[in-house]
């Protein structure tokens, strides 16, 4: 009798109260969560802290009545599934590590295998949220031998989605989902795991597999909103075999969209319109559903923000129009919010396109003054004005067009367009001749008006003013003003012409700029080699004495061998060995292990460097030289020739006379026009010309040079470039010796012909790098780094000491050799390449 009551109470005065109380909680997230049909669902709701706070005092209820048991009655059977209950409570508070500690305990100390089952699920879901995948895994390998209810499998099915989900492995995905199907007796349960089946095989491309998914949802009689998304997939997998079965499919679509009930679904209706039309590579028809998207988007900002990026993507992709792809890549992240997927991904595209465009304006800004340039004054004074001339006409159809009927903006809004000899328009208040411009137009549609609030309701009671729109002739234009700011604007046009000779070098200098930069974003952002090979080009034969000639030639010779052009890149190679024979570039291509010999001789410089420092700020000058002469003799190639020339001359200065010293000073700032010692050396030879005239009593004498400052590397992603796939492992020498004999076999067995070898490096303290090389490319060195995840690889049988694996390019290597920070290189890694 008194394990029945103890169970009775625990039931229903504890339990039960606390598990409807949890319903209520978790129904209330589900309603709070808002799908975004665009991207595949989410298969667990995510948690928004915003949301969470609200339910605070319910999740306090939940833990008060669940703890009533366990402290009135802690022999009933009920006291397993209340802990469960606090540590989902904890979980939804945020707070993971009391809820980790509920979960163990019932994982640990529980009789009933159900509420075991349950914990561990809960504890795997809160280790995915702490991101600790790891964990995840190993809680889920405890359910191998394991047999479970329905529903526990189900929510263990759905979590290990989830994780295959966080970590991208779509396969697995998909492969948990489709046994979590039979498990999901909820009929909107199951239609929405098969909505998101549905969507995954549209991702991996396989729209015959997700048909059935979205067909049987329609069978289910699923929500509204839900089915409404499935007819639109459905629509989207369907095979268009034949112009009948596009046809047919667009009669669909249009027939939803006359469909009262889909009013506010009208801007996905264009959108998925759009995407048809995309299917069958019809761009401008495309677009011009976009357009109808994002007109009829009011409420929906994601659907919006998706229109503009499917626009951008197809004046990125399709049409090459990058100019108007970052504008739309602009307007998406204006909508998009800062936590969608592939947010920073579309922040660095729409960053390049924005730098990409502004070296296009620059040149064409260049290119228009250089030509202005060389015609006669007279003609030179004609074109700006009817470059003005034009412009303000411009603006004046502007706003005829803002003020016809129907018109959706105003030219105001749309601001001033950039003249010639700017780079960028000014603000429309600055700008006096778009003001007078303005008011000029205001005046011919509307005439004169009071200023007044409410002037047209005001006007037409009055009758004192007609309400007619149109054009009208109106006195009082501020002709005199709109005279000057025409002077004015003339006047900074013709200012901006380049007719010195200093100006025009400075207009040959942002060209030549600008065309290295472009040729660098079309080779390593936009990779489009062949529109990178003709901007290097034209560098070179506008500017053939540029101070990136040598990386030029370097550049086009990489490309032109990715490009399989073996001619082409032997003819880039023999002008770079020609002209800068010992460039480092003509090296890399002389000698492929020269990046690495490179860095190390440069570390072996700079030590040197430092020695000779310390020694001459202990005025041991002759040993300080020394040491000099021993730097240059065995690394005549550093990356400090201007440090160790500079201090070379401060010994000078210390040891010989003021004209030598002089001498040595004036060689210096002819040698190393650029150096960052530049200004000091000019301030030494200012102050000893001082000293000459009488103006000092004494000749200076040179202070100690600044300590040497160390240049730290950057990591540049070069698709292109020669890549390594590297282990990072411990030193361990059993270890490894038996690590780099299973790369051996491994390789000779199933890469033979590669060639590849095997080299180590030492990285730190306790660490070695394992370097397989060579591939060509990123992608011959990711296809085998892919490989390395299956059972034959050699590192599927490390035990005990953790690794690490990456892919890296030369001269990558390189950097991480001195940066010593394998965290940080995979960050750029993860951000650039992937």
């Amino acid at each position: 009798m008194g394990r029945r009551f103890h169970n009775l109470n625990a039931r229903y005065n504890g339990y039960f109260l606390a598990r409807e109380k949890m319903k209520e909680v978790e129904a209330k997230i589900e309603a709070a969560h808002v799908n975004d049909y665009n991207r595949i669902l989410d298969i667990l709701p995510p948690l928004d802290t915003t949301v969470l706070k609200t339910l605070q005092p319910d999740l306090e209820e939940v833990i008060k009545r669940a703890s009533f048991p366990i402290a009135r009655h802690p022999k009933s059977k009920w006291v397993d599934d209340c802990y469960v209950l606090i540590g989902k409570a904890r979980y939804y508070q945020g707070e993971e590590i009391e809820a980790i500690k509920a979960f163990r305990f019932v994982q640990t100390t529980g009789k009933d295998r159900h509420a075991r089952h349950e914990a561990l699920v809960w504890l795997m879901r809160t280790y995915l949220r702490q991101k600790d995948y790891d964990a995840a895994i190993s809680v889920s390998e405890l359910f191998r031998k394991e047999r479970m209810n329905e529903e526990n499998g189900l929510a263990l099915l759905l979590t290990r989605a989830q994780l295959a989900s966080e970590q991208n492995t779509l396969p697995v995905v998909i492969e948990n989902l489709e046994r979590a199907v039979p498990f999901a007796k909820a009929k909107d349960q199951e239609s929405r795991i098969r909505f998101i089946l549905g969507q995954l095989y549209q991702a991996t491309n396989q729209d015959d597999k997700a048909y059935p998914h979205y067909a049987r949802i329609l069978k289910k009689n699923p929500p509204y909103e839900l089915g409404f998304y499935a007819q639109l997939n459905l629509a989207q997998v369907t095979e268009l075999k034949d112009a009948k079965a596009k046809e047919e499919i667009e009669s669909f679509l249009f027939k939803l969209a006359k469909d009262e009930k889909n009013k506010e679904y009208l801007d996905k209706i264009y959108y998925d319109l759009a995407k048809l039309q995309l299917r069958q590579n019809e761009y401008q028809d495309a677009l011009g559903y976009l357009k109808q998207s994002t007109a009829a988007s009011t409420t929906n900002r994601n659907q919006k923000a998706y229109s503009y990026l499917l626009t951008a993507q197809i004046h990125y992709e399709h049409l090459e129009q990058y100019k108007l792809a970052q504008a739309y890549y602009d307007s998406t992240l204006q909508l998009l919010p800062s936590t969608a997927l592939g947010y920073e991904e579309l922040t660095d595209r729409k960053t390049v396109l924005t730098a990409f465009v502004q070296q296009l304006d620059i040149i064409r800004t260049e290119d228009s003054l250089q030509a202005l340039a060389r015609l006669g004054t007279e003609e030179r004074a004609q074109r700006v004005a009817q470059q003005i001339a034009n412009e303000q006409e411009a603006q004046r159809l502007a706003a005829q067009a803002a003020a016809a009927p129907g018109a959706t903006g105003t030219a105001a809004s749309r601001g001033p367009a950039a003249g010639f000899g700017t780079q960028g328009g000014t603000w429309y208040y600055d700008n006096p001749v778009v003001i007078a411009n303005a008011r000029n137009d205001f005046l011919r549609t509307w005439g004169e008006r009071p200023l007044q609030d409410n002037w047209r309701r005001m006007a037409a009671l009055s009758g004192s003013i007609g309400l007619t729109a149109g054009v009208q002739t109106v006195a009082g234009v501020d002709s005199v003003a709109l005279a000057e700011a025409n002077a004015q604007k003339q006047a900074e046009y013709l200012a901006a012409i380049p007719l010195t000779p200093a100006q025009q070098q400075a207009s040959n200098t942002r060209l030549e700029e600008a065309y290295f930069t472009l040729g660098n974003i079309y080779q390593q952002r936009l990779r489009e080699p062949e529109e990178a090979i003709s901007t290097f080009e034209t560098l070179l034969r506008r500017f053939p004495a540029s101070s990136h000639a040598s990386e030029v030639y370097y550049s086009l010779y990489v490309m032109a061998n990715a490009l399989q052009q073996t001619e082409a890149a032997q003819k880039y190679a023999a002008a770079l060995r020609e002209r800068f024979p010992t460039s480092k570039y003509t090296k890399l291509i002389d000698q492929p292990d020269f990046l690495r010999t490179y860095s190390a001789e440069n570390a072996a410089a700079h030590a040197l460097y430092d020695s000779a420092f310390v020694l001459y700020n202990t005025e041991a000058y002759a040993p300080a030289n020394a040491v000099l002469d021993q730097l240059s003799e065995k690394y005549p190639g550093n990356d400090i020739p201007d440090q160790v020339a500079f201090l070379r001359t401060m010994i000078v200065g210390r040891t010989q006379p003021a004209d030598t010293f002089k001498a040595g000073l004036e060689q210096f700032i002819q040698q190393y026009p650029e150096s960052k010692l530049l200004p000091k050396a000019k301030e030494f030879l200012t102050l000893h010309q001082r000293y000459e005239s009488g103006e000092l009593a004494k000749a200076p004498e040179p202070a100690a040079p600044a300590a040497p400052v160390a240049v730290l590397p950057q990591y540049k992603a070069d698709l292109t470039a020669r890549h390594s796939f590297v282990v990072a492992h411990s030193a361990d020498t059993l270890a490894l010796s038996q690590l780099i004999k299973g790369f051996e076999q491994y390789n000779s067995r199933f890469h033979p012909r590669k060639n590849l070898t095997i080299t180590t490096l030492p990285f730190n303290e306790g660490t070695v790098l394992l370097v397989i090389t060579p591939f060509p490319d990123f992608k011959g060195s990711q296809q085998y780094a892919k490989l390395q995840t299956a059972r034959s690889s050699p590192l599927a049988s490390i035990k005990g000491p953790k690794f690490a694996t990456f892919v890296i390019s030369d001269a990558n290597l390189a950097a991480l050799q001195q940066l010593r920070d394998i965290e940080q290189y995979v960050a750029f890694f993860e951000k650039n390449y992937q």
